[in-house]
């Protein structure tokens, strides 16, 4: 099995989800037989810039991925991985490698649509300096986020 992920870097297990799925930096595809990793692979997003509805969608299903996971997917997006045989995960959050964890562990539940945020289409053309900083400040949070849900999740199995 194929899972993606939408990711903010190319750290690729320790890397961590991204909010918009469409919008990421990367995917992250990592490769699963059992509980075990056979492969792991991060390439970047061909439309992180700009997209039609549905590549982003083929893109993922072209590499082979069952299931693609992102903190934020809207229902047409969703509707899209539908159509291609790929499930969607919306809601999903920290380091890939603790998602592959809960993913081994059992069913994985289809969040609500997380609404996504549109912050490009309030920077363009603005060359804003603050949403800069702010978009960077967020990625800095996630990746925070991540880490202390991975010492809470030690701290949990000692």
């Amino acid at each position: 099995m194929i899972l993606a992920f939408a990711s903010d870097d190319e750290k690729g297990l320790d890397g961590v989800l991204s909010y918009h799925f469409g919008r990421c930096p990367f995917y992250t595809f990592v490769e699963v037989e059992g509980n075990e990793v056979k492969n792991v692979f991060v390439e970047p997003n061909p439309g992180a810039q700009s997209h039609n509805p549905g590549d982003i969608p083929q893109y993922v299903a072209s590499k082979g991925a069952n299931m693609v996971f992102a903190g934020g997917m809207g229902p047409r997006a969703q509707e899209w991985f539908a159509q291609l045989g790929v499930r969607p995960i919306a809601g999903a959050y920290g380091k890939i490698r603790d998602i592959i964890e809960q993913v081994a562990k059992g069913p994985v539940e289809i969040a609500a649509p997380a609404e996504e945020l549109h912050l490009e289409a309030h920077q363009e053309g603005s060359g804003s300096e603050e949403v800069d900083r702010l978009k960077k400040e967020v990625s800095h949070l996630r990746e925070v986020i991540a880490e202390l849900n991975e010492r809470m999740r030690k701290l949990e199995n000692k």
